[in-house]
């Protein structure tokens, strides 16, 4: 017992000194890591007073970059759709570093803009209040509300990122609207280079072949550096768009932008992307020929009228296309374990009774933001469906009546702002609208849980078009023009006393 207390008390000072030495470390990391983070950010506030155009746009680039990472450094291989599923696609996305540098940018390009914004009392002269505070309605009771409420309660701090970098891009479509979509042209037209470049170099990882889909004799997909084939058929449609109202200068890079984007496009095999191809194609032509005729409040009628009757075709076609069957063929076809048949309508219809299921055991707030996860993926043998493949089974079944209720808040008010956009945007808000609502047919094109995922992206640009083109206001309208007509006043004042006076020395 005697030597037993004398090497616990020799051994004592030592754990003692390991502790003090750690606990040190620590602290001066942190205060480092804490200091460095002041200095940064103080020389973000300085770049962004300096500097004319925005810098977060650059966050556009940021989210395409972290989508080509992970399958050119993982070096997944496309087998039969499949690609990284279940666990190992979250782990990639979650812990791997570049992913975790980007999204540090990204909230550090955020936070800046929004202390330049509060530095220089700007809230006087922003516009569209009304479609911010819908989003933050709509990421409450999506993802917050239903995390603490719900039947599964879950967080993650990750689901905060969307309200800053949202009100971030929110500024910025202010004053740099047409500055943040050229930008976003640019780099949709790099991402699709890289995946041409990327098919070339690593094929498997890019191209699936063996594929039997609508184009006759074509047995491959192209799924390019995106996270699927489904996810890069919007970034085509958004690219189309921007390449139609912000056209380059270069003839011959526009044909090769075109060109490039609808083989991708097609070779996708995308149907929903395709038709709302085509819906968002007439859209914008009824803009262009509407925009050399002198407007008129019935002609904006006719293109409001049209746009809802397209978007109504397009959801018939869809679910004939997509292949709905009627009756007991349409039952007998749902096949739980048939991992492939996800990726049709008629294997969605399962994932949609699960998602009313859950829906019906925890209607008011649903079953909670974790839903879909690996966890509940394997519970109920569907390790393959990420989401619920509908935006609104999606709210229902994670945020229940609380969600489906701001999702509807948020897309009506998303619609409103659009239409009102629409002229001075040339249809470009309208389109990018009803790329998001022909999507929610069989995606969640609204999810917002990671602001570095393909669906932020777009969401963002149609934020950005939809503010960013906006009527000017009616005080900043008459403030201007009050100033010409006192100096045409003063102007007129002065002629008539020189005529005075030269009458009163003429006498």
């Amino acid at each position: 017992m005697g030597q037993e207390r004398i090497q616990i008390f020799i051994a004592a000072p030592k754990t003692m000194t390991a502790q003090i030495v750690w606990g040190t470390a620590y602290l001066t990391t942190a205060l480092t890591l804490a200091l460095t983070c002041v200095v940064a950010l103080g020389f973000l506030l300085h770049l962004g007073s300096s500097v004319r155009r925005e810098l977060l746009p650059l966050t556009l680039l940021a989210i395409l970059v972290a989508t080509m990472v992970a399958p050119l450094v993982t070096g997944r291989v496309i087998d039969r759709g499949t690609l990284m599923l279940g666990d190992v696609v979250e782990n990639v996305y979650s812990s791997f570093w570049v992913n975790r540098l980007i999204t540090l940018g990204v909230l550090a390009l955020c936070v800046e803009r929004i202390l330049r914004f509060l530095i220089r009392h700007e809230w006087a002269s922003v516009r569209g209040w009304g479609l911010f505070w819908a989003f933050v309605v709509f990421i409450l009771s999506n993802q917050i509300a239903n995390g603490i409420f719900g039947s599964h309660p879950f967080f993650d701090h990750k689901y905060l990122y969307a309200f800053p970098v949202y009100f971030g891009f929110f500024l910025v479509a202010q004053t740099q609207a047409e500055f943040c979509l050229r930008f976003a042209r640019d780099s949709l037209l790099l991402f699709f280079v890289c995946s041409v470049l990327g098919a070339v170099i690593m094929p498997q990882a890019v191209i699936e072949t063996g594929y039997s889909g609508f184009l006759p004799g074509i047995p491959v997909r192209y799924h390019g550096l995106g996270t699927h084939a489904n996810g890069i058929g919007p970034l085509a449609v958004a690219l189309v768009i921007c390449l139609w109202r912000f056209p380059y200068h270069s003839c011959k890079l526009n044909r090769f932008s075109w060109f490039l984007v609808l083989i991708s496009l097609l070779l996708s095999q995308s149907k929903t992307s395709i038709i709302t191809a085509g819906v968002v194609g007439i859209l914008l032509a009824l803009y262009n020929y509407e925009g050399r005729k002198n407007s008129s409040p019935r002609s904006s009628l006719f293109i409001a009228i049209t746009g809802s009757f397209c978007l109504l075709l397009s959801g018939v076609i869809a679910m004939v296309w997509l292949g709905i069957d009627a009756g007991q063929k349409f039952i007998d076809q749902l096949d739980v374990h048939d991992g492939h048949s996800v990726a049709t309508l008629t294997g969605r219809t399962w994932i949609w009774l699960l998602s009313w299921q859950e829906f019906m055991a925890s209607p008011i707030f649903g079953y909670g933001p974790s839903i879909w996860g690996p966890a509940y993926r394997e519970s109920v043998g569907m390790l393959i469906a990420p989401h619920a493949h509908n935006q609104l089974m999606q709210s229902l079944s994670s945020g229940g009546l609380v969600g489906a209720l701001g999702l509807s808040f948020y897309t009506v008010t998303l619609t409103m702002y659009a239409i009102r956009a629409a002229k001075r945007s040339k249809g470009m808000s309208l389109a990018f609208v009803a790329l998001m609502l022909i999507r929610s047919i069989t995606e969640t094109p609204f999810n917002s849980l990671s602001v570095i995922q393909l669906e932020f992206f777009v969401q963002l640009l149609a934020m950005v078009a939809c503010i960013g083109f906006l009527p000017e206001k009616e005080t900043g309208h008459l403030s201007s023009i009050q100033p010409e007509n006192r100096r045409k006043a003063g102007t007129t004042m002065r002629t008539q006393r020189g005529g005075a006076d030269g009458t009163t020395s003429a006498a």
